[in-house]
Order: structure tokens, then sequence, then C-alpha cells
């Protein structure tokens, strides 16, 4: 960590800690040591430089008389400066060290949101760390540089001393522990539970030949939640959520299938509410009654295999989450989205929610609950979910859900349903549930899968034509498998990816309204 071109900071005056802790009810009491990671002790520039005009000086010492005998002491004297100046920077390697302030939720964030990481330099008031030191924060790993965005250049940071209060004695025998508060600001990028980040401290010698390095890592995980805010906003402008969320007091339509009472017959009432056998026992007619259903089970059946790691169109990334991150956002990350935005919406309605991922086979499971601790387990099952280099098989997967999922229930399938090696599978394995349960799919519609010569289409070459050609062909291949999937009582969406979320969750809202359970 150079020291060139650095931003410089001047840090507050510390905070002095007695080794007694008569402050251990303050906040800054509360702190975790650093591991350290590595040390690397070094030659500074200027060492360079005096070995530079030592060699000079040899070469004028053969011209003066005794020049010999005067360089000889000129260079014991530079060796034995240069040995203590090393013997002292060394001796404070355990001084001016990091230490992590003990975070009141620990280190979380959402996408897209920049914090404050709560650090501090410690001292003892025996050694001085240095009047200044070079301070940065890095990743940990590989893996997490693409996590994170933070500064790249080091700050130099100016520690100034604390001054006695007034009536204070300045010469106590106490041992005492001085913290110089520090917040870097890092931006977070991408969800997952990362290794905390790194943090390196340089400083210099007290003549400035020799500096000292370290690093060390951070105890507490970096925690990067997904951004729901865009989803939920969507969701305010759908009016079927708002009608059954706003508005409780409006009529459903459909079928409860809980059993109530039966009544006298009354005009208007359907044909197939009429109980047959009450009816021919009192030579009246007579209708049965059944009870809405408020709460019902929602399963979100996230696809995690190969064709989940597609990456997103830009184009049709309204909230621009992929040039914020650097990377292109994937299927799967617009899934696992829309999966918890269903969830939040299904808390507030009163359902029980729960999850399913899988890919050649069923991968996870979370049983269908309620409450807040229920979507705290449901966002942990997909904080660090990422695509697998395997096929969806969707027989396996139905045929699971066959055996595990007893109660009637509604099934949100997001995935990428566009490819013509899953069309059979899905076609076999749709016909395993559909008579138990409620099954919704969404997908997202290729950008080449589109009708030919639509009025934002321009052609102006024969490539452009045939290519136009070819998505009409292949437009009519996914509308005819929606068609079949419909005549099976599943209903399987194509949309863009700019509305894949709100789609996905107005078809489960509109199916509860309807009462297809």
């Amino acid at each position: 960590m150079g020291a060139q071109h650095v931003a410089v900071g001047e840090l507050s005056a510390p905070y002095s800690l007695t080794a007694s802790g008569s402050l251990a009810s303050n906040k800054l009491a509360r702190r975790f040591a650093l591991r350290p990671a590595g040390t690397r002790f070094s030659s500074d520039f200027s060492l360079t430089w005096a070995v530079a005009f030592l060699a000079l000086g040899a070469c004028i010492a053969p011209w003066p008389s005794h020049g010999w005998l005067w360089f000889k002491l000129i260079v014991a004297l530079v060796a034995l400066l240069a040995c203590y100046d090393a013997l002292a920077l060394w001796r404070t390697r355990h001084e001016g060290t990091p230490v992590l302030l003990s975070p009141e939720k620990g280190l979380r964030g959402r996408e897209g949101q920049s914090i404050q990481v709560p650090l501090a330099i410690t001292g003892s008031g025996r050694r001085h760390p240095g009047r200044e030191i070079h301070a940065g924060i890095m990743p940990a790993t590989q893996e997490s540089e693409s996590a994170t965005r933070m500064k790249r250049e080091p700050e130099r940071l100016k520690l100034e001393e604390s001054k006695p209060r007034t009536g204070e004695s300045t010469a106590t025998h106490r041992p005492q522990l001085h913290l110089w508060p520090w917040t870097p600001e890092i931006t977070l990028l991408r969800r997952g539970l990362w290794p905390g980040p790194r943090v390196g401290i340089e400083r210099r010698s007290p003549l400035g030949i020799w500096r000292l390095r370290q690093w060390f890592d951070s105890p507490e995980a970096l925690r990067i939640d997904a951004d729901l805010r865009p989803g939920r906003r969507e969701m305010l402008r759908s009016p079927v959520y708002r009608l059954l969320v706003a508005s409780q007091q409006t009529p459903w339509t459909g079928h409860g299938r809980d059993f109530e009472r039966l009544r006298e017959y009354q005009p208007g009432d359907n044909y197939s509410e009429i109980a047959w056998k009450s009816t021919a026992r009192r030579a009246a007619p007579v209708t049965r009654l059944f009870q809405w259903e408020q709460k019902q089970e929602v399963y979100f059946v996230v696809d995690q295999s190969r064709a989940s790691g597609l990456a997103v169109d830009p184009s049709s990334d309204p909230e621009g989450k992929s040039s914020q991150k650097g990377t292109p956002r994937r299927l799967l990350d617009l899934a696992m989205e829309t999966a918890l935005v269903g969830a939040t919406v299904a808390l507030e309605l009163g359902d029980d929610f729960g999850l399913v991922t899988y890919a050649d086979e069923p991968k996870s499971w979370l049983r269908a609950g309620a409450g807040q601790s229920q979507f705290h387990q449901f966002r942990e099952r997909l904080l660090n979910i990422e695509p697998l280099p395997t096929t969806a098989d969707y027989d396996a997967l139905f045929g699971e859900i066959r055996v595990r999922l007893r109660r009637r229930a509604y099934l949100l399938l997001l995935a990428d349903l566009t490819e013509r090696s899953v069309s059979d599978s899905l076609r076999r394995g749709i016909g395993l549930v559909r008579s138990s349960h409620a099954v919704l799919m969404a997908s997202i519609l290729p950008s080449h899968a589109r009708p030919a010569f639509s009025p934002a289409e321009q052609l102006h070459t024969e490539q452009d034509v045939y290519a136009a050609l070819a998505g009409e062909k292949e437009n009519q291949r996914l509308g005819a498998l929606s068609r079949q999937l419909r005549q099976l009582n599943v209903q399987l969406r194509y949309v863009p990816a700019e509305t894949f979320l709100r789609t996905a969750v107005e078809g489960y809202l509109e199916s509860k309204r309807e009462q297809r359970l």
C-alpha cells in the first residue's frame, strides 16, 4: 500500500479505556480483535537513497586523506541508525492494530446499499503507534471481489494525542487503551454470505527507513441480502394486490373447499352447489355453502439448474441492477427476488408459504409455515443459492412433490421453460400433480421469440427477415405448449423480464381470489 495520492483523514481524539474496564458499558468497549493474516517488513525509499549516497561516498573516499576511515565511520553510523530504526518499528508491531467494534445487527445490508464498517485503531499509552499510519480495506478472498466495491487507495490517517481532562493527573501508572474510531465505507453488490473485509495497516519507522505492513481478517461475516424494494414497489402498483390487501371486505368469487352448512335454494345459486341427496330427502331444493379459505398454502418452486445461470437481457432491466453490480443479472437472481417478494405478500395475506429448489432433483425443502420466523428461514435458504451444472428433471421434481405434499397447495414454478429438451419432461411431470395441486408457471419470454413483423421491429436485410421468421416459429411453439398445459388446468405464462416478478405474483393472487384450490 503506497503512500502516493492518498486521502488524508484526521481521526478524532481517542476514547480512553482503562484496563479495569471502567467504560465497559460504552458501545466501543464491545469490540472484536481481527485475526492476523500476514506481515511484511520492508525497506522504504529512504534506505535506497542512503545506499546510493554511500556508493557515491565510496567513489570519493580514495581522494582525501583518511577518506576510507571517515567512510567506514559513516557506514557504521548509518548501519547503527538503520538497526535502531528497524528495532523501534518492530517493537511497535502490536500497536496501532485495528479492531471491529460490535455492530448492532452485524455486518449486513442489501444489494446496492453503502454501509460503514465500524473499526477502530488501538494503541496503549506505553508505545505510540506513530503520528501517521496508512489504512486500507480490501476483499478477503478472490470470490468476494465481485460482491463488494470499496475504495482501492489507502487512507492516510493522523492519530491525535488524547488530552487529559481537567483535574486529571497525567502521571498515572494504570495501563490505558486508546481507540481511534475509523469507519471506511463499502458498497454491497451481490447477495450472499461472504467473508468480512480484510484490513491493511502500514506504518513507517521513526526515521522513515523501514515500513511495516500488516493484514487482518474480520471475524464477522458480511451478509448481503437481496434488495426487495423495487419488487415491493412494483406490487404496490398491482390492482390485484391492492384488492386483496387493502380491501379485505371485497367479496371473492369462486368456491371454498371447507363445508359450512346447508340452506334453502335461492335464485341465482349455481346448480353445482345444490345438494341433491338433501334435496331428495326434504323434497325442496337445498344448497351447500362452503367457507372461504383465508389461509392457504403456497410453495415457491425455484429452478437452480444450468438454465438459471443465463443472463437477463440488459435492456429489460428497468432498475439497472446489472450496471450497479458490474455483473449481468441472472435468471436465478430474478426468480429468487420474485420468490422473496411473493413470500412477503403471502405473509401479509396470512397464507402459509414454503420453498422448493431443484435441478436434476429437488435440492432443498422448506415446509409451509407462517410468521416472521418462517420468512427468515425462507430468506436463509435463498441467500447462497447458485446455479448448478445440471439439467432440470421435472419427472423427479413433481414425483417428489406428489409424495411429500399431501395437502393441496399452490405451486408457483419460477424457471426457464423455453428449452425444447424440457418440454416432454414438463408435460409428464405435470400429469402427476395437476389433480392434487394448483400449478402456476412463469417463464421469461426470450427476446428473439416474438411475433414476426411487429410494429417496433425494423428489417433492413435478408438476415433480419429470416431472424423474424425464426422468432415467429419459436413464439408459436411456446404458445402451443402453453395451450397444452392449459388443457391440464395448469397456467403457463411467458412474459418479458421487466414484468416477470409482477406477473408471477399476480398469478398467485388471482388464483387465490378465484379460490382455485
